[in-house]
């Protein structure tokens, strides 16, 4: 690998055995201490999973609605990777497993694993040196208690990640993988020790308005009232207010709780008649500014342009968790490849989310990610 740092590899095509070999076959080196791989959900999960034991080191991933990097497919099932080879990292990795039966506890443990693999102890992680990852069943309904768990063990790190994607209004199940084994219901925490400067981005274009809207019947992603009245006619009605033109039935526009003065971002996935559809779970009671969408290309652009300076000026990698929302926004308002050449200017690889972890927060419609610096000479 000589000086190389990082490794960008991509593969394309219907059968699963082949492009893990693809992913293998460019992945492979004696110097390999971690291998992220994130894989087009009609891909066997199984397949991409068990790439792990060819190539020795940890290959953590998961599977998606769609990856970032790599270029056109023509359509075909993609899967990309990002390798980080050398001794200026190491790698402690965590399984949050069966986060159905006790999400904070064993967030909580995955944390504590991936610390004691670095032979030390989640409290005594530092800042300079360590940032956690985190990847996520989407369907499991307890990613927010898993961000809870995973952040309060180590509260002295910071947490960028993203949860594994799939059609919402589809039953197809999302996966996570880890030690050679594809898995729901449960999440992965890897913890970085590195000697090179990394960064975490968390990019958001949405401006907050004055207007607010009280949820007052709801069932997890699913709200049928504001303000007790139908949700969809409400929404119409608070953003006309605004002078907004509503899209439809995929809004850009978002709802978000507000904590702390820090907003818990939710998007709106669709308007189903009386009912709005949404990214993630809310409950009843819950008080929602609504957001307006802003300029999703600058944003991001300024955001990565800054992450870029914090790293030294260079990229050696840039590792992307960027929500569903801001994919579909982009393309509904014809700058989907804008937003594609906006990650393209970095060695970037990533995925597109149901949601994005950034420390304790569960939010969407956000871009989490890692910036690792180049090596200098």
């Amino acid at each position: 690998m000589g000086e190389s740092i990082a490794r960008q590899v991509h593969a394309s095509g219907r059968d699963p055995v082949v492009v893990a070999r693809q992913l293998i076959d460019q992945l492979a080196a004696p110097d390999l201490r971690i291998a992220f791989v994130f894989a087009d959900r009609r891909l066997d999960p199984a397949t991409l999973a068990a790439t792990q034991r060819v190539l020795g080191a940890p290959v953590v991933g998961c599977s998606t609605l769609g990856v970032i990097g790599g270029g056109a497919t023509d359509g075909e099932p993609a899967a990309v990777a990002l390798g980080l080879y050398g001794d200026w990292l190491r790698v402690g990795v965590g399984v949050a497993s069966e986060l159905s039966k006790a999400a904070l506890g064993r967030s909580h443990d995955a944390v504590h694993q991936a610390a004691a693999q670095l032979g030390t102890t989640a409290g005594a992680l530092d800042q300079g040196r360590h940032i956690a990852i985190t990847m996520a069943d989407g369907r499991c309904h307890h990613e927010e208690a898993f961000c809870i768990g995973s952040a309060a063990a180590a509260p002295k790190i910071r947490f960028v990640g993203g949860t594994a994607s799939a059609d919402l209004e589809g039953d197809d199940p999302t996966f996570v993988w880890t030690g050679g084994e594809a898995r729901s219901d449960a999440a992965v925490v890897v913890v970085l020790d590195s000697e090179q400067p990394f960064h975490a981005v968390t990019s958001a274009h949405l401006v907050p308005t004055e207007l607010r809207t009280v949820v007052t019947a709801a069932s997890g992603r699913v709200v049928d009232e504001l303000d007790g009245r139908p949700a969809g006619p409400r929404l119409r009605q608070l953003i006309a207010g605004l002078g907004d033109q509503l899209d439809e039935p995929r809004p850009a526009h978002a709802l978000a709780r507000y904590i702390d003065g820090v907003p818990y971002v939710r998007s709106i996935y669709r308007i189903d008649g009386p009912r709005l559809i949404l990214a993630s779970a809310v409950e009843t009671g819950h008080v929602l500014r609504v957001m307006r969408p802003g300029d999703l290309v600058a944003t991001t652009r300024r955001d990565l342009a800054a992450a870029a300076e914090r790293v030294g000026g260079t990229m050696a990698a840039f590792l992307a968790f960027s929500c569903t929302g801001r994919h579909t926004e982009a393309a509904m308002r014809g700058n989907a490849a804008d937003l594609v050449s906006a990650y393209a200017a970095y060695p970037t690889i990533g995925f597109q989310t149901l949601s994005e972890q950034s420390g304790m927060l569960l939010v969407n419609h956000t871009l989490t990610g890692l910036a690792i610096g180049a090596r200098r000479s």
